[in-house]
């Protein structure tokens, strides 16, 4: 091997250290700003699905009287409300990580993509800790995770390339459109809502709204939602799909979206510096 060749993979290896060591310390900081001065600190990501979980299953069970007599409707609010988080918060700060770094890109040389990677990434640390409060709430409710948990990390790798995927394409298209920033609040709430995470999706056909009910199929978090809720009960509902078939589904959905997501970034990287 040349001396040159040698010279690039040193340069290669040592690029790369440095861009583990950035992103391992951008996770840090957010996760100091997010908790500073907070008296509960890292505890608020247990609390936090735990306290909308009470909240949504008060309002669904007894004000608008939802019949779920699969498992306990507040274990398949709060595993359907968990899952989708890691999407929605992940994505969202994908999407305004470009334009925060903005002083940083314009100093100093480094690689963009780090910045929402490490958003994603950052999501993924705060689900981890939730995991903590879906667990009291299945011992509450005197339920043991299946045995198709153990297959629970697998899922959350194909949630993480579906987020970046997503989070790639928003991050790149807000620093040339600010509206997408304003857009993207909009879309993420027509989105949770659209996804069966309080709603059972068996109701659709039982009221006449096939359409709906066939259309929900098209949407991704529905069938990472599905997958998840029947992993962790090993209960699948009338509508599901299967583990196995939702699962694939889960890895098309992840490596399409992730494979136009990077190429977008990709292509418009170099622009970044003349519009940030």
């Amino acid at each position: 091997m040349s001396h040159s060749a040698n010279l690039r993979k040193n340069n290669s290896g040592k690029q790369n250290h440095n861009s583990l060591y950035l992103l391992f310390n951008l996770v840090s900081k957010d996760f100091k700003l997010r908790y500073r001065r907070s008296i509960l600190g890292v505890v608020w990501s247990m609390l936090n699905p735990l306290l909308m979980m009470i909240v949504m299953t008060l309002i669904f069970t007894n004000i608008f009287r939802f019949q779920f007599d699969m498992y306990p409707f507040a274990v398949y609010l709060i595993l359907g409300q968990t899952l989708f988080a890691v999407f929605q918060d992940g994505a969202t700060g994908a999407m305004s990580s470009i334009i925060e770094a903005a002083p940083l890109i314009k100093k100093v040389h480094v690689q963009k993509i780090i910045f929402p990677t490490e958003k994603v990434v950052f999501a993924v640390v705060n689900f981890c800790f939730s995991l903590i409060a879906v667990g009291a709430v299945l011992a509450f409710f005197g339920m043991a995770p299946s045995w198709k948990a153990l297959f629970i990390p697998f899922l959350v790798i194909l949630l993480i390339i579906f987020t970046l995927g997503v989070g790639y394409l928003v991050a790149a298209l807000s620093v040339f459109f600010r509206d997408v920033m304003h857009l993207w609040g909009v879309l993420t709430t027509v989105w949770f809502y659209f996804t069966p995470i309080f709603w059972p999706y068996d109701a659709l056909a039982s009221n006449g709204l096939d359409w709906v009910y066939l259309l929900v199929q098209f949407n991704p978090m529905y069938h990472f939602v599905s997958c998840f809720r029947q992993m962790v009960t090993g209960i699948p509902l009338p509508s599901d799909l299967g583990v196995v078939t939702e699962f694939g589904l889960c890895a098309l959905f992840a490596v399409v979206t992730f494979g136009v997501g990077l190429f977008a970034f990709k292509k418009l990287e170099k622009k970044f510096i003349l519009y940030v």
